[in-house]
């Protein structure tokens, strides 16, 4: 059994772009904490802070929400009755193999922002470490549990 390679649902840019807004806000709120100690006080070493990261908070939600669109081409996944592959990064790219045999556990995650978008995240358990496919629809993610625990127990038997 040879699967097509599949890309993540297009809903996944979203939960990727709210993810960078939220991450910049946290930042930001530092950096805006530090600012107002610093400009409060007087002090130089917490104002300039401040503005620096705020900074980086913003140029990296800007970098984020640009190179959304190039991360979700190039996020991709195959399972084959052997392997679990999965194929990531945008800058630095990453090919990911699982072998089947070594799969021990599939779990399903869906916290708040997913759930709105109507996505879930696979971690696919070995003994060593975990890998993740950011977001599927929850048919999906049920029958790529279900294939590869049964794929799993299958290539355990044969050993």
């Amino acid at each position: 059994m040879e699967n097509e390679t599949e890309q993540l649902p297009r809903q996944i840019t979203h939960f990727w772009q709210l993810t960078a807004v939220v991450t910049a806000i946290i930042i930001g709120a530092v950096g805006g904490g530090s600012l107002a100690i610093g400009l409060s006080n007087n002090l130089s070493f917490f104002t300039v802070c401040g503005w620096l990261i705020i900074g980086i908070a913003l140029v990296t939600l800007i970098a984020m929400l640009v190179l959304v669109p190039y991360r979700w081409r190039f996020w991709t996944y195959r399972i084959s009755d052997r392997d679990v592959e999965l194929h990531k990064g945008y800058f630095f790219r990453k090919q990911i193999v699982i072998p089947i045999a070594r799969v021990q556990n599939v779990q399903l995650d869906q916290g708040p922002f997913l759930r709105w978008q109507k996505l879930q995240e696979i971690a696919i358990v070995t003994a060593a470490t975990s890998h993740k496919i950011d977001g599927v629809s929850p048919e999906t993610a049920e029958q790529l549990k279900e294939l590869i625990m049964k794929l799993a127990k299958e290539a355990r038997n044969d050993l």
